[in-house]
C-alpha cells in the first residue's frame, strides 16, 4: 500500500472548514492525515500542491449519464433505443464526469436500466468512470414525464410493484416523475401526475430496503404530494414557497434544485434547436425558481448540487456553471463546496465513507488550479481527481489523461 502527500494546498474539509498551507496524506485504504504540520510524514508519492485547492471529490447530484445535452433531449433518449447504444453513451459521459472534478454522479433515469449497469461495470474495474449511485429506469404514470425511460404505473399497487422491481434490479435509489416537466411534449410542467397514494407506496418499499427516493417535482401541489409522502429528496423545486421551505425544514428534505437547466435553455434559445415548448415552459419556472432556490437556501433547506445534465447544452463535464451559478444566487463558496461533498453524501447514505476529509474516510479527492473564493472560475481549472486514494485523471499542460488506461 503506497502512501500519497500532497503540501502547500488550500483544503477545504467539505465540513465548511479551510485551511491554507495544509497537507493530505491518503493511501488506497482511505485518509491518513490533513492538515498542517505533515510535511515530514513518510509517503512514497509527493506532490507539490502548491497553488492548488482541495476538496472531498466532487458530486453531482442529478445527472442523465447516458444523455448528451444535445437540443431535444427527448429526441435523443427516443433514438437511442439499443442497450448498446445507452451504454456507449454512458461509458463516454463517464470520462467526462472525471475530467470536470466529479469523484461521483446520482444517476436519475436511463433507459434499460443502464446506470445500474454501468455502475456495475465500473466496480468490477471494466470501465473507468466515477462512482455511480444509480436509479436505473424513472417510475411514472401511464404516458408521464420521462416516460421514454421509465417504468409506467397507474394505481399504488402498480407503483409499489415496480418499485420492488427496481429494487430487485440493483437500484441505489429509486426516482420518482411526480409531476409534468420542461423537457416531455405534449404536457404542462409542474401538473401533478403520479398521485400521493402512487408515490407514497413507491416511499415504502425504498424505505424497507434501505435506499432513498428522489422525485421529479416542480409544482406546488406535486412536491407537497411528495413531502406528505415522506420522499427523502425534492429535484428542481421550481415553486418553492414557505409553505414547503417550512415543510423541508421539519422533516430534513434535501433540495437539488438543478437551476443550469432552465439557464441553458432560456440562454440558448429556439434558435439554438431547443423546441419551442421546451424554452417557453422554462421561462415560465425561471420567474419563480431561482429566487425560490435563494430562500430554501437561507432558510437552512440541504442543498445538493446537480445540474441535470443531459439536458439541453447541460454537459456532463460543466458541473462548475452551476457551482457559480449557486454562488450569484447567494450561497457561500465554503457551502457551495459542501453542497457537492458532505450534503450529498449524508443524502445517499455515505457519510461515514466519503464527503469530508478526515481520516478514516475514502481518499476521494478533487483538486483543482486557483482559490475559488477570490476566483470562482477556479471550479473549470480540475487538475487531478483521485477516487478510493487511486489517480483517476490528471490535467497535464493542458492534456487529458485517465488512469488507468484501459
Amino acid at each position: 500500500m503506497m502512501r500519497t502527500r500532497i503540501d502547500d494546498l488550500i483544503l477545504y474539509d467539505g465540513k465548511g472548514g479551510r485551511q491554507e498551507a495544509a497537507c493530505v496524506l491518503f493511501d488506497e485504504k482511505g485518509i491518513v492525515a490533513a492538515g498542517r504540520g505533515l510535511k515530514d510524514a513518510q509517503a512514497e508519492t509527493v506532490i507539490d500542491g502548491k497553488g492548488l485547492t482541495c476538496t472531498p471529490g466532487w458530486v453531482q447530484g442529478h445527472t442523465h449519464i447516458a444523455v448528451d445535452g444535445l437540443p431535444n433531449m427527448q429526441a435523443q433518449v427516443m433514438r437511442d433505443d439499443t442497450e448498446a447504444a445507452v451504454m456507449a453513451s454512458a461509458a463516454r459521459n463517464s470520462l467526462r464526469c472525471l475530467k470536470s472534478g466529479l469523484v461521483a454522479v446520482r444517476d436519475m433515469g436511463t433507459n434499460f436500466d443502464v446506470s445500474i449497469k454501468l455502475r456495475d461495470a465500473i466496480n468490477a474495474g471494466k470501465l473507468l468512470g466515477p462512482r455511480v449511485y444509480a436509479s436505473g429506469r424513472v417510475l411514472c404514470m401511464t404516458g408521464g414525464h420521462g416516460y421514454y425511460f421509465g417504468i409506467e404505473v397507474d394505481g399504488a399497487d402498480e407503483a409499489r410493484k415496480a418499485a420492488r422491481a427496481q429494487i430487485k434490479r440493483g437500484a441505489d435509489l429509486l426516482k420518482i416523475m411526480a409531476t409534468g416537466g420542461g423537457q416531455s411534449k405534449g404536457m404542462k410542467a409542474g401538473v401533478p401526475q403520479l398521485s400521493y397514494e402512487e408515490i407514497r407506496a413507491i416511499v415504502e418499499e425504498a424505505h424497507h430496503a434501505g435506499i432513498h427516493t428522489a422525485a421529479h417535482a416542480q409544482g406546488k401541489e406535486g412536491v407537497m404530494n411528495c413531502l406528505r409522502a415522506g420522499v427523502d429528496s425534492i429535484e428542481h423545486g421550481v415553486t418553492l414557497d414557505d409553505e414547503q421551505i417550512e415543510l423541508m425544514l421539519k422533516q430534513g428534505t434535501y433540495f437539488c434544485p438543478t437551476l443550469m437547466a432552465l439557464w441553458y435553455v432560456i440562454e440558448k434559445g429556439e434558435a439554438s434547436g431547443i423546441p419551442p415548448y421546451v424554452v417557453e415552459k422554462c421561462k415560465i419556472q425561471a420567474i419563480t425558481h431561482f429566487d425560490g432556490f435563494t430562500a430554501a437556501y437561507k432558510a437552512g433547506v440541504k442543498v445538493i448540487a446537480g445540474t441535470d445534465a443531459g439536458t439541453p447544452f447541460n454537459y456532463q463535464d460543466d458541473m462548475a456553471s452551476e457551482f457559480i451559478k449557486m454562488h450569484e444566487l447567494g450561497m457561500s463558496v465554503k457551502d457551495v463546496i459542501v453542497s457537492a461533498t458532505r450534503t450529498p453524501a449524508e443524502a445517499f447514505g455515505v457519510a461515514d465513507r466519503t464527503g469530508t476529509i478526515e481520516p478514516g474516510k475514502w481518499a476521494d479527492l478533487t483538486l483543482i488550479e486557483g482559490d475559488p473564493e477570490a476566483d470562482l472560475e477556479a471550479f473549470r481549472r480540475v487538475k487531478m481527481v483521485f477516487k478510493g486514494g487511486q489517480l483517476v485523471y490528471s490535467n497535464e499542460n493542458g492534456k487529458d489523461v485517465f488512469l488507468p488506461v484501459l
